[in-house]
């Protein structure tokens, strides 16, 4: 099974407002579970408090309006459009590269671009640059989303090992995407809580 960056978003944001949840396998083959509870296929699938949410950015928002913990998102109109724009960047500049490798290491594209894996790493280096020595790519505690967009991402090639072992196919996508040692040594650590989440 391999997971995708949108139920990855919605572990790691569970994990980091430190909400208990039951995660249920899905069989991609077979989606007449989710079906049965959100009437619809795709994942993720949050059902809480009398609510089915089935879209992971409508997930986010339940987490912060109905449970305590750090805010994932800024309350304030401009610092909700900061994250929207942080959003859209990461689209452009990193989760576009990201596709094909991901296809190829789960058997949807029999060839491999080796162009998408360099335009992915390169994105990789230039978060990894921004970064620096920081532990966070902003400096408002409540946009810790733009900081959980990143990792939704860059666990593919940098994951942990917790990450590795419950779902080994990562071993798979660290070797796809074939980050250098060393090339993003400030994205590793930053990483390293945001795997722990995924462990």
């Amino acid at each position: 099974m391999a997971p995708s960056p949108n139920n990855i978003k919605v572990r790691l944001a569970l994990r980091a407002k430190g909400i208990p949840f039951e995660a249920v396998p899905v069989d991609p083959r077979d989606r007449s579970r989710v079906r049965e509870v959100s009437g619809q296929d795709l994942t993720p699938v949050v059902a809480d408090k009398g609510i089915v949410l089935n879209d992971s950015e409508a997930i986010l928002n339940f987490l912060d309006a109905n449970y305590d913990g750090p805010r994932l998102m800024p309350a304030d109109r401009e610092g909700r459009y900061a994250c929207d724009a942080w959003k859209e960047r990461l689209d452009r500049e990193l989760a576009r590269h990201w596709l094909g490798p991901f296809f190829y290491a789960i058997g949807l594209r029999p060839e491999f671009d080796p162009a998408d894996r360099s335009a992915f790493q390169d994105a990789l280096g230039v978060l990894d640059a921004e970064l620096g020595e920081r532990d966070s790519f902003h400096d408002d505690p409540t946009r810790r989303v733009c900081d959980l967009r990143v990792a939704e991402w860059a666990c593919y090639a940098l994951p942990g090992e917790g990450l590795i072992a419950r779902v080994p196919l990562f071993a798979k996508f660290r070797e796809v995407y074939a980050v250098p040692e060393g090339r993003c040594a400030n994205l590793e650590r930053f990483l390293r809580p945001w795997n722990e989440f995924l462990a």
